[in-house]
Formats: structure tokens, sequence, C-alpha cells
């Protein structure tokens, strides 16, 4: 590939625009028209230095100054909408206006919802009123934290009508990081679903099916407020990689969000009448087009249900279509022509927008059967308000996109430079990062005096005809699956690991539109018992799942070339494996979604929530039905379990005799003349062990409530954060450290409810989920094969999976040696409700059902029949216990 265009490298010189935002320039260069020197000039490096001193507030002085005139604190302004600009104007204000115009038009469709304009405006304008009362308005910002559902847009736009600024947040993200997203945001507000909700979250939570919060919301009118929000204020604050440390919050504004929303409907929406269909996060920067566009023109917007099986796209689409567009990345693309075929694919929509990495073969192929005009490839980041077309071209695009060598002067056609891009779009910048702001945002030599252009990072070249081509980065970001991506970011978390000495990871290209990280490890001297699994549970704790590596393989050193840089042709092959779960021929789980729904009711469950183990790794959790008090069961809901609470209590408890607190073999019950160890009692032999006698046997040994003490020794520990020993529930089913829902009522063998709501049992009965039990068994597994910082000293945890000579107990398990490998897990049947939990140690296969029915038996029989039928024809795709990752080419010796 060709390299850009390059010059000595010249003195730079600290730069303001009357807007007193900074940048750098060259001193042997003139000033763009509407820039002026600061004074400070030298090393690109001691300028940015200067500017990080300088420009402690990224926002324009003329909204300062507005700011300071109307009060930090209003909420909106009145004939802000003016400021925006000949023929624009806010996006909350053009769905009021389609309101008025259409209110009975349909604005929002999704899973179970239909909303008119006349509704959704109506919405939007409650949660404004709503925000309003509690402190919401001008200069703060709220994070919507929501799915696909009924309430994304009426409350972002009622954030916006309330003067605020939201921070999209995705629900599959880890809590970690979405408590590290809200914190580097600022946000002192959280709306979201009780599901959803990180703990931890230090500012105002809303959830959006609190019975609380829907009173005080149906309380206010749905009559608009005064005023528009401030053109120049904050959108979204929206999240990009950085190189080295936290992601990057991008501020993108009103104005430019209504350009990018304008030219997207003159563009898009016009070239058909069904609106379009999003099915990707709404966090991504690829979504924000789907959202709004057709909104602006008065279509409909189509949500995909939040469960939507990847596998079952095509039908989806083409069961809701025809659309006016639809916007995917090449992965979606080149998916939805296996699944439909061309021709299909091409009647799903009137023009397609490829974005989120390399078009690829499936993009030229559908582009040419469609036909000039109805293909485009886009550029959508948020450092651009989400984008512009690259190819074909739009008419005035030369306005906006640039291809420039190193000093910001144009290439020829056919040398490669690096994509610029200007006008309206162009973000405010990095928030609270003044430095990298003044680097990627430069003054435009080319637009109107005192405006910006953003530096991409992109490697392109124009062509004779004008359309600009992409050709790789000069940095390390990659898309994977619908976000941007820097493989550094991922290297870091790696690194925090204490039994890591040295971590690379690198993008590879599986298949076309189908990029993933390979990450490989070098364990420092004497840690024992690291393995893949392990590395992947400590990324997936921390990162979301497009950032947790695909491939994961130890080695002994990192290869390397004689200058010191990293020999990438010498690092072995991706093993790849899929961190979805044992798929059947099609590519579905054998139970997930709709199919799992099914199979619940058919079992006569009324809710029920499972969890799949393979590899030493939690791949699934599903949860389907109700929880017998009108709410719908989450992966969150917790369940009563019993007699299986021991099997987690006993986790404590050789904590304890670990930290030599207490000893195993030592007296600590007696009944007349026989007397009780505590080995005894956990492991069912001698002197009953009721499930009452061991809390109270810790709360002596320790003067801690039991309560207390599982959350210091396996719930805090383990992050089981939905999970709590005792505790009532409260009215709305919701108790533990995040207020997770609960499933208080139990069914018999035929669904039917039994009685009233369930109380505690006692002390030692714990309320978990089947994520949170999973957990537990994997943690078991560790220390059995003597993982590093496991809970348990690998002795103890081989005598917990030791079974009694006479039965099948261990400590507080139940364990069967199976060939050469141990299954243990623990099974109950508290009334009106079913708990199982089982995981294998050397495969590292296992599965957890919680239901509040009796007849969940049934449903764990079942399930495990799909599981073990999908498992024979897929035994050569999964990592071995060894942590070593098996490819095609040698599966043929995995066994």
């Amino acid at each position: 590939m060709s390299e850009p265009q390059t010059t000595a490298p010249a003195d730079r010189r600290v730069v303001l625009n009357s807007e007193g935002q900074y940048s750098i320039w060259w001193t042997d260069r003139e000033l763009p028209a509407g820039w002026r020197a600061e004074g400070t000039a030298g090393s690109r490096e001691r300028c940015l230095v200067r500017i990080q001193e300088l420009w402690a507030d990224l926002r324009p002085v003329s909204l300062r100054r507005r700011a300071e005139a109307e009060g930090e604190g209003a909420a909106q302004a009145e004939g802000a909408a003016d400021r925006l600009g000949a023929g624009a104007a806010s996006v909350p204000g053009l769905v009021g206006r389609q309101a008025r115009r259409n209110p009975e038009a349909v604005a929002v469709e999704g899973d179970g919802f239909v909303l008119s304009y006349g509704g959704l405006d109506a919405a939007s304008n409650r949660w404004a009123r709503y925000l309003r009362s509690r402190g919401v308005g001008r200069g703060v910002l709220v994070g919507v934290l929501l799915g696909r559902g009924a309430e994304l847009h009426a409350v972002s736009l009622g954030v916006w009508k309330a003067g605020a600024g939201c921070v999209p947040l995705d629900p599959d993200f880890p809590a970690a990081r979405l408590r590290l997203l809200l914190a580097d945001a600022g946000a002192r507000v959280l709306v979201t679903e009780a599901a959803y909700g990180p703990d931890a979250f230090e500012g105002q939570l809303l959830c959006v099916d609190d019975p609380e919060v829907c009173g005080e919301l149906a309380g206010h009118p749905g009559e608009p407020l005064a005023g528009a929000p401030d053109p120049d204020d904050v959108a979204c604050v929206a999240h990009v990689p950085a190189a080295a440390g936290r992601p990057h919050a991008v501020t993108v504004t009103h104005r430019g969000l209504a350009h990018h929303v304008a030219w997207a409907e003159r563009e898009l929406a016009r070239t058909g009448s069904g609106g379009t269909a999003v099915f990707g996060s709404a966090a991504s920067e690829l979504t924000a087009t789907g959202l709004w566009a057709p909104l602006w023109s008065g279509q409909r917007v189509l949500l995909a249900p939040q469960a939507l099986d990847p596998t079952r796209l095509g039908e989806w689409l083409a069961a809701a279509g025809p659309f006016g567009f639809l916007k995917l990345t090449p992965g979606h693309l080149d998916l939805l022509i296996r699944q439909l075929g061309d021709e299909a694919v091409a009647a799903l929509a009137g023009t397609f927008v490829v974005a989120g990495g390399e078009p690829g073969p499936a993009a030229d192929q559908l582009a040419e059967l469609l036909g000039p005009r109805r293909l485009f490839t886009s550029y959508s980041t948020a450092e651009t308000s989400y984008g512009t077309f690259l190819h074909p071209a739009p008419p005035g695009a030369e306005a906006q996109i640039r291809v420039l060598d190193d000093t910001c002067r144009r290439v020829p056609a056919g040398v490669v430079g690096e994509l610029y891009v200007a006008g309206p779009g162009v973000a405010r910048g990095y928030d609270g990062r003044a430095a990298l702001t003044a680097d990627r945002f430069l003054p435009d030599p080319y637009g109107p005096e005192g405006t910006r252009m953003f530096r991409t990072g992109e490697l392109a070249r124009r062509t004779a005809a004008g359309e600009v081509e992409l050709l790789g980065r000069t940095d390390r970001q990659v898309w994977v699956r619908e976000h941007r991506a820097d493989p550094a970011e991922t290297e870091e978390v790696l690194h925090d690991h204490p039994y890591v000495a040295e971590a690379v990871v690198i993008a590879v290209r599986a298949a076309p539109g189908d990029v993933r990280l390979a990450a490989y490890v070098v364990p420092r001297t004497g840690a024992r018992g690291l393995d893949a699994a392990a590395l992947a549970a400590h990324c997936r704790q921390r990162l979301p799942a497009h950032l947790v590596p695909a491939s994961l393989a130890l080695l002994d050193e990192v290869p390397r070339a004689a200058d010191g840089r990293l020999d990438v042709a010498a690092l072995p092959s991706p093993g790849w494996y899929d961190p979805c779960g044992p798929k059947d021929a099609h590519g579905r789980l054998p139970f997930e979604g709709r199919a799992f729904a099914e199979l619940v009711a058919a079992c006569r469950v009324p809710g029920a929530s499972v969890a799949v183990m393979e590899g030493g790794d939690l791949v699934a959790v599903e949860a389907a039905g109700t929880d017998g008090e009108g709410r719908a069961v989450t992966p969150r809901t917790a369940f009563p379990v019993g007699g299986l609470s021991r099997h987690v209590a006993t986790l404590g408890a050789l904590r304890l005799v670990d930290e030599g607190v207490m000893a195993l073999d030592a007296e600590v019950a007696r009944d007349g003349d026989t007397s009780a160890t505590l080995a005894d009692l956990l492991g069912h032999t001698g002197v009953d062990a009721g499930s009452d006698r061991l809390p109270a046997l810790l709360e002596d040994a320790t003067g801690e409530p039991f309560r207390l003490l599982m959350r210091r020794l396996v719930l805090g520990p383990l992050g089981l954060d939905d999970s709590w020993f005792g505790e009532q529930p409260g009215a709305y089913g919701r108790a533990g450290t995040t207020g997770a829902p609960a499933a208080r009522v139990g069914h018999d063998a035929a669904g039917h409810r039994l009685g009233a709501a369930r109380t505690a049992a006692g002390p030692g009965e714990l309320w978990t989920t089947a994520a949170d039990l999973a957990k537990v068994a994997l943690e078991i597994r560790r220390s059995a094969l003597g993982a590093p910082l496991a809970l348990l000293g690998r002795e103890t945890a081989a005598r917990m999976l030791t079974p009694s000579p006479d039965s099948l107990y261990g400590l507080g398990t139940m364990v069967d040696v199976l060939g050469s490998d141990t299954e243990f897990g623990h099974e109950a049947a508290p009334d009106g409700y079913y708990a199982a939990t089982a995981l294998r140690v050397r495969t590292g296969r296992g599965l957890v059902v919680l239901a509040n029915g009796r007849a969940g038996e049934r449903l764990r029989k079942e399930i495990g029949a799909r599981l073990r039928d999908v498992r024979q024809t897929m035994e050569r795709r999964w990592p071995l216990s060894d942590g070593k990752w098996r490819g095609p080419e040698d599966a043929q010796g995995a066994g």
C-alpha cells in the first residue's frame, strides 16, 4: 500500500479562533482565515502542553456568553432554533412539528408496541417535565441505558427538551464498563430499566419500569415546554476508543446532530416511505442515523427486539420491510446475503448504507445488482456527528471531505493522503482532553473562516472520478461488530491481570466483514493454572463483548523482529471460538429468544432463567416468562434456591477454613453421643446437617451477621451483585445491593400459583440468578484447577469435590466421577420453585436452571437433551480445558 506524501517536520504554533477554540498550525504556513496566533511556538508536543494549560472549557465563547445570560441551569432557550441556521432545526423540534402535522402516523414501532408521532411527542414532553422536576436542566448529562424498547426515543427526546444532554449506553456492556463511562462523562442522572442498572451509581437512578417513577411520570401533562435546545449545547456524549486508558468522550452538539439527520433525511429517507429498521446497539456510532433520520421526514423507525437472534435477522427484515433505507455493517450485509440471497436483500430497501469497516465483496456484489446511487459507503463517527457519504459522493461532498498530506495540503487524485472531514457536523471535541482535541480538530484552510476540520486517521485517496477510497489507518483502530475498537485497550486490561507478564492483541480479518481480536499472553513466572478461560473471564468483567478477544493463546514469549518490533507473521494462527455458546447446523443455540420462551411455556413453567457454560466460561444466559406478579423475567431476576443455598454458603465456610478461622475436622455439633465435624455438616453425614445450622455456626466463629459475612466472603469477591442471603424482597420484588428484581411467587407442576408472595425462609436462604450461580460453579472449578487468585486453595477445593465413600456428597455439593471427568452441583425444589446447577471440571461444561415453577425439572431435562445433541456435532470447535484454543486444522486430535 502506498504511503502518504511527507515533508520534513515543521515547527508548530498555538492558534485560536474567535470562539476560543484552540489548535496547532505550522509556523511556515499562512494562518487560515479566522485564526490568530496565541504566542506559543515550538514542537508539536510543547504546543499541545500549552493548550492543555490554557483551554479548560471546550465550549465556544458565544455559548458560554449565552449560558451566562440565560443561566447555566436554564432548561431551554427561547429563539434557540433560529441560531441553528437557515433551513435547520433541532431533532426534538422537528419531531414536535411532525406530531402537529400528522399526529396519528406511526413514529416508532417495536416488539409489542407502536408509538404515533402524537404519542411520542406527548411521552417525551412528560419525560422532560419529570426530569425538570428532578433538577435536570442545562449543563446536566443523563445516562440513557435502555434496550430497543418503547421508552428509548421518548426518554432521549425528553432529556433534550429538558435542556440536558444524553449519554447513550449499551445494556450488554458489563457493569464495570458502564460505571466507567458514566463517571467519565460526568453523568448525574441515569435512566434505565431495573434489569440493566449498574450498581454503585452515585447519581439519581430512574428506572422506567419502577411503579413509583411511572406514577410520577403519569402525573405530568404531555404539553410541550417552551423554547428549544441551544444549537451549541450538548446533544450526545459518545465514547470512542483510545490508544491507551479509558475511552474518549466526544461531545456532539444539537447543531451537529441536526446537520447529520437533515443530510441523511435528504439523501436517504426520501428514497422510499418505509422508514428504516434499527437492529444495532443504541449506543453505537452507526445507529444514530437510523434512530432519528426517518422521524425528520415523518416516517417510522422499526426497532428490532433486544433479544433478536442474528441468524434470524434476514427473516425479520424481510417480514417487516421494505424500508426506505437500511444502514448496516459489512458483516451484517454478508450475513443477510447468506440468509436471503442477493435479490431478496436488494428488495429490502430503496437505499443501503454500508459503514463500520471495509465494504468487501458482498457490497460490490449488491451495488452491481442495485444500480447507480442505491448503495453508499459512509464514514460514521461521533467526531463528525455520525458521518457523511464517501462513495458515491453526494453533491457538494468536496466541501466536507478532504484528502490532505501531513501538512494539510491537498494531494492529487490517486495519491495517498489522510482523510479529513469538515463542515457543520464537526463535533466540539474530546471532553476534558484539550490537547487531544487541538491535535485532531485542526483549522480548516479550505472552509469558512474560523472553522475546523477533523483529522480521521484514515489513509485515503481520491479517484479520477472524485470518489474517496479508504486504504487503512495510521493507527490500530478497527471496527469490530459495529463498534470502533483499539486493541491497545484490550492489551491494557490483560496487563492488569496480576499473572500476565506480557500481552499482545491484534486485529484479524476472519472473513470479509468479520474482524476479530486475537490475544497472545505470556504468563508471569510461577503463574500456575493461568488459562485462556480465566483470561477471557477477566476481560469480560471489564470490557464490552467486541473488545473481548475471540482467540486467546498462551505463549512462552512474544516473537519479535531484530529491531524489537512485533513479528506478527510468527504468531500462531488464531483458534477462533464462538463466544455465544454451542450452535446447531443453522448457527442457532438449541434454545434462545422465542424458542426458549416457547420451551418454557411447553414445560408449564411460568418463568425461568438458564445459564450455559462451555470451556470453563459463561457463554449464554436466557430468560423468559413472568415472575407471577406481572413482570417479565430477565437474566437479572433472582429466584429463591432453597437447599442449593448451602452449596454457595459452603464456599464461604471453606474460605474460613483456608484462612485458619475454622477447621474441617474440628467438632462443631453434638447430638447425644454423636458428634459431628464441620466436614460432616457440609457433607451431609453424622448429625443432621439442617440448613439452619451453618449460618449460626459461621456467625459464632466470626462474630459477623451471616448475610454480611457471605457478602464479604463470596458474593462480593465474585461480583454476585444480584444475589443475597436472607433478605426479604420488597413490595416491588426487589432486593440485594442493586435492587435486582425477584420472582416472589411460586407455582406447582401445572403452572398454578401457590398462595402469596414468598417470604424469606431464614437467614441461610439464597436468592440468586442463573448467571450468578454459574459464576459460583466456575470459581469452584478454577479453584480445583489451581488457578491463580482463585477463591479457594487447590487442596481445599479438591476435598470439596471428593465424594464420601458411601454417598455422592462432597462438601456442600453432589459429586459424580464420570470416567476422566468429575461433575459437581446441586438440585433443590423449594415450594413452588426449582433450582439446579451442574458443571464438569475437565471440560468446563455446565448448566444452571432456575424456575418459579416445580416443573422446572422438566425444563432442565429438555435443555440438557438439546445441548447434548448439539455438542455431539460440535466437539471440535471448543477450547480444551488446558486453555489451548483448537482451530479446524488440529481438531482431529482434540478428542
